[in-house]
């Protein structure tokens, strides 16, 4: 990158996505099967996904889409794009050196760029880097002699070894679950929690019972449940695990207009529930927002966090800290309640703060 920087194009001279469209048919009827979206920087355009879909869509003779990318916008949208039918993926990756990239580039993300491949790899692409090599400055490997030519290879020529990854495979690079055959079964536990912050005019709606959709603490238990026994149909490579016991408790501060969900999930297994506790919770939590939100949108879901989680090879525990006596709670469970309740967990309030700078995107 200049150090002056480059002259962007302006948004008015650039193809839009019917003309993109319309010039890819032209040249599927003219015998190409594969057409590379490139740039500038393709995933700066709002409308990538939509290309992508229209391409695949409206030529079936078309063998392949993919794009060359910097790869800073990988980790937000590749899941669309995949989903949108994009076959294949170019990297354009100068350096493996994050202070080198930073000098070539002059912003900070090398970061971001190796967790994007890492994201395409477990997504079951085999992506391709391009660099361009340099007379004395070294760039993805010392053992090419090129000079100012561009150099197009696969991932796997300097990528680390698909073996790393545990929910990669180790000889093909796609995404798998984790052999747990040869763990020994145990008894296993998990428990979270999340908080709902509803603010007072919802809190005395729930706590009356007033809200149109009904019993808000009841109905979030019961989509708890659900949603722990769904987790393997909503987390890509969880493993589908028979449940002993699943208990849930909500309940409803009146001092901090909060609504506490816990949930605490048993097995019999090779593996942990943990997943199936967080996303207990977490779906408890979306149902308290969504039977909420005709009152107020000003609603907020924080705090969702393991508690503690026993019977594996690694347990945990988080520090325990007691909420504020509750105005009113609801447990539901599928086994016998336990003498000892599960008590919600305290959290931080402090903001989360990066060391990367916001780096501004422009069409």
């Amino acid at each position: 990158m200049p150090a002056e920087g480059v002259q962007l194009t302006q948004k008015d001279h650039l193809l839009t996505s019917a003309e993109v469209v319309r010039l890819a048919n032209l040249f599927v009827t003219e015998g190409v099967r594969k057409i590379r979206l490139t740039g500038g920087e393709p995933t700066v355009r709002k409308d990538l996904t939509e290309i992508v879909s229209q391409l695949k869509a409206t030529n079936p003779l078309l063998e392949s889409v993919g794009i060359t990318t910097n790869g800073l916008m990988l980790t937000r949208q590749l899941v669309g794009l995949q989903r949108a039918g994009l076959d294949a993926l170019n990297v354009s990756l100068d350096t493996l050196r994050a202070a080198r990239y930073e000098q070539i580039t002059r912003r900070k993300g090398w970061d971001r760029v190796m967790a994007g491949i890492d994201l395409a790899i477990q997504l079951g692409y085999r992506p391709k880097v391009n660099c361009v090599l340099m007379k004395g400055a070294p760039a993805l490997s010392t053992s090419f002699v090129q000079t100012h030519h561009r150099t197009t290879f696969s991932l796997a020529q300097f990528q680390r070894p698909y073996s790393s990854l545990s929910h990669v495979d180790e000889h093909t690079g796609r995404a798998t679950m984790v052999d747990v055959d040869d763990k020994v079964s145990t008894k296993r536990v998990a428990k979270a929690q999340a908080t709902v912050y509803v603010g007072p005019t919802i809190a005395a709606l729930i706590e009356n019972n007033e809200l149109k959709k009904g019993d808000v603490l009841s109905i979030s238990q019961m989509a708890a449940i659900v949603a722990a026994k769904k987790t393997s149909d909503l987390i890509p490579l969880c493993h589908n695990i028979p449940l002993s016991s699943i208990k849930v408790e909500t309940s409803l501060n009146s001092s901090t207009n909060e609504v506490h969900i816990l949930a605490k999930v048993k097995c019999d297994g090779k593996t942990g529930v943990e997943m199936e506790a967080l996303t207990a919770v977490s779906v408890a939590a979306l149902t308290v927002y969504d039977m909420c939100k005709a009152v107020s949108h000003e609603i907020l879901i924080k705090n969702i966090m393991l508690v503690e989680k026993t019977g594996g090879k690694s347990e945990f525990y988080r520090k325990q800290f007691n909420h504020e006596p509750t105005l009113e709670s609801r447990t539901i469970e599928t086994r016998e309640r336990e003498q000892m309740p599960i008590i919600t967990r305290g959290y931080r309030t402090d903001p989360i703060v990066t060391n990367e700078p916001f780096v501004p995107m422009h069409i």
